[in-house]
């Protein structure tokens, strides 16, 4: 007799989805149809099963021609194109029963070719699901079962490579990086299947916790032997048996703890001899074989939520192994209530998820899940404790309805367009796709009816962020802000959450008329604080403040006794104003207009008018410049008369030089004369 304490069954034993599908396919058109139904090569790696097949009427065949027109079944590992064609023009009616990860491989391989690309197949040469694959390429790929095979190959064009779906995940990494180095340019595509890739996951996991592994499947299924190969890696005794009437008692020997997983071609009921032959051996104490068999499986319930891991994604349908007897199906409209195209877009393959039991067994003995009621549950919950305590969640907006928002909280709730910003909003559109932080105002489970507001809690952000601005406010202070409105004594600026006023004297060093001479509403400045009144809640502003001093220096840039020109400002009754520059300005002093009594500055001059005035004074410290509009035109009158005496006029007209000139040489002339006499 034998003592071993445990049997441990890995997870994802036993038929893959696309095996499974494709039985249900061939079983079904038997009882369906009235013709033949045929199957394009053995269903299944499992002679078993092939020979329930044929007691129901299924043949396999490994050729067309002479046999007579039927249902033909493709098997899960595909099959080439031409094979398509011959049974369409046979007459031949076709089930596909193409596992969806292989068809993915061959639709890769047919684009690869169209672009004139090489392909490399990394799998194992000669199985149906490789040759098929080849086909599809034209039979143009190259099948590579291992690195050292890789290191032979070179391209000169750019190489596409993908992976049998059983492949072996570390061998296809080495033949990678392999051809990394044989090809100017490296495609690489990771075909293998989700469900391989658990099933492989599970084998180890498994093999490291016990004392031995037997291995249940057929002798000629590839990923059956790619189990066997992993278990092996871990140095554990492993066994690989395709009946239970394989096994040896001599195998169980001294072994506490025995592992036990099925490849994709096994059936259910294989695994149930093998289990019930080592427990012949010895029986744990009050379990018996279905007992044992079904405590490594899931019992389910409708309404019950569970978690799952994605194993596969289809164009409209998501597989998810949920540890029970099938892979759980999640329709595409069962996924999210977001908009999609793509089940792609929501998970991925090897994601845990929550999922949600709608029907424990479909037609075809699969579990019916729905991701998205899994999330409204989880929802429901979260919202009631957000309305409870008031806290705020964040949600996607997805479309603007009549009257407000539709938002994605963890289900669909209601927006509604009074409560979106703290003042109207008249585009609504534009908050489409944006991720908002809202308050739960209304919930009610009973109607389906989710209210949340954004306005309340931007209220309350800014009553914080005004809280803590009038702390930190003090005078002298320069901080930025954002102008919000424009009126003829100043503009009020947004210092975030409150709003100052800078007075029309304090927008510029020169003199302004209106405000928008300096600056428009919607403008970020830079402001300094000149003054806090917390009680009657008012903050003066000045922006001059923070902008270059025009005075700085200006008794340098303006010397006493010179001569500058300037535009006048304004006319007071005790005389113009005449700006320098920008900001500086000087008083011509009614005195100071004319050399002759002036009742108005206006008999002078204008505004606008642009003068010359002489600097008399500067008082930098007191902002004063003195000016003379007078003295510039006495020195000009002066200077013309004094020109005027450097020029004498005679009778002729002739200046006393060019008379003396006349005289000498006139003189000159009779000595001349007198010495030639």
């Amino acid at each position: 007799m034998i003592k071993f304490s445990e049997i441990k069954i890995a997870q994802h034993s036993g038929f893959c989805t696309g095996v499974r599908r494709a039985l249900d396919l061939a079983e079904k058109a038997v009882q369906r149809e009235k013709g033949p139904v045929y199957t394009w090569g053995p269903l299944v790696h499992n002679p078993r099963v092939i020979a329930d097949l044929k007691k129901k009427g299924i043949e396999p065949l490994s050729g067309l021609k002479g046999v007579p027109p039927g249902i033909l079944v493709i098997r899960a590992h595909g099959a080439p194109p031409e094979v398509y064609a011959e049974a369409r023009q046979r007459g031949f009616t076709i089930l596909d029963g193409t596992c969806p990860s292989v068809q993915k491989c061959q639709k890769i391989a047919a684009a690869l070719a169209q672009e004139g690309k090489d392909i490399v197949i990394v799998g194992k040469r000669g199985h149906p699901e490789v040759i098929g694959i080849c086909g599809w390429s034209g039979d143009k790929a190259v099948v590579v079962e291992n690195p050292t095979e890789g290191q032979e190959l070179h391209f000169t064009n750019p190489v596409g490579v993908l992976a049998q779906t059983t492949q072996n995940e570390n061998n296809f990494r080495k033949v990678v990086a392999v051809l990394k180095d044989k090809a100017p340019e490296l495609e690489v595509y990771p075909t293998i299947c989700g469900a391989t890739r658990l099933r492989q996951e599970a084998a180890l996991e498994l093999a490291k916790e016990v004392d031995v592994m037997v291995v249940i499947g057929a002798h000629t299924s590839s990923n059956t032997m790619e189990l066997v190969k992993l278990c092996r890696q871990t140095g554990v005794p492993v066994y690989h048996i395709e009946t239970a009437a394989e096994l040896c008692r001599e195998w169980l020997q001294n072994k506490d703890r025995i592992g036990v997983i099925a490849g994709a071609s096994t059936p259910d009921v294989t695994i149930e001899e093998v289990i019930r032959v080592m427990t012949d051996y010895q029986r744990p104490e009050g379990q018996n074989i279905e007992d044992m068999y079904a405590s490594t499986l899931r019992t389910l319930q409708e309404g019950e939520i569970i978690s799952g891991k994605v194993v596969r994604i289809d164009n409209d349908e998501v597989l998810v192994d949920i540890g029970y007897k099938s892979e759980g199906i999640i329709p595409l409209q069962e996924l999210t209530d977001k908009p999609t195209s793509s089940p792609e877009d929501v998970v991925a393959v090897g994601d845990e998820i929550n999922v949600y039991v709608m029907k424990v067994e479909n037609s075809e003995g699969n579990p019916l899940l729905s991701k998205r009621k899994a999330e409204h549950e989880q929802a429901w919950i979260e919202l009631a404790k957000a309305y409870e305590t008031g806290i705020p969640i964040e949600g996607e907006v997805l479309q603007v309805v009549k009257g407000g928002l539709i938002i994605f909280v963890g289900l669909r709730a209601f927006l509604p367009a009074s409560q979106v910003g703290l003042r109207y909003e008249p585009n609504l559109e534009k908050y489409v796709g944006q991720t908002l932080r809202v308050r739960v105002i209304e919930l009610d489970r009973t109607r389906n009816k989710v209210i949340v507001s954004q306005k309340v809690v931007l209220e309350e952000e800014l009553a914080e962020k005004r809280a803590a601005l009038w702390e930190e406010l003090a005078e002298n202070q320069v901080r930025k802000g954002i102008v919000t409105k424009l009126t003829d004594f100043g503009v009020f600026v947004d210092l975030g959450g409150i709003e100052g006023l800078v007075h029309i004297s304090e927008l510029s060093w020169a003199r302004v008329k209106h405000p928008s001479e300096v600056v428009q509403e919607g403008d970020e400045i830079e402001v300094m604080v000149l003054g806090v009144d917390r009680e009657r809640e008012r903050v003066s502003l000045g922006l001059k403040q923070v902008l270059p001093d025009p005075w700085e220096g200006v008794a340098d840039k303006y010397p006493v006794g010179t001569v500058q020109e300037g535009i006048v400002t304004h006319i007071v009754s005790f005389g113009a104003f005449v700006q320098l520059e920008p900001g500086v300005e000087g008083l011509v002093h009614i005195s100071q207009l004319a050399n002759h009594r002036v009742a108005e500055a206006s008999e002078v001059v204008q505004v606008g008018e642009k003068v010359k005035v002489k600097i008399l004074d500067v008082n930098e410290k007191d902002r004063r410049i003195s000016l003379s509009i007078k003295d510039v035109a006495e020195e000009k009158a002066e200077e013309e008369y004094t020109n005027y005496q450097g020029e004498e006029d005679t009778a002729s007209g002739m200046k006393i030089g060019e008379v003396l000139g006349e005289i000498l040489e006139e003189k000159e002339a009779e000595i001349a004369e007198d010495d030639e006499e």
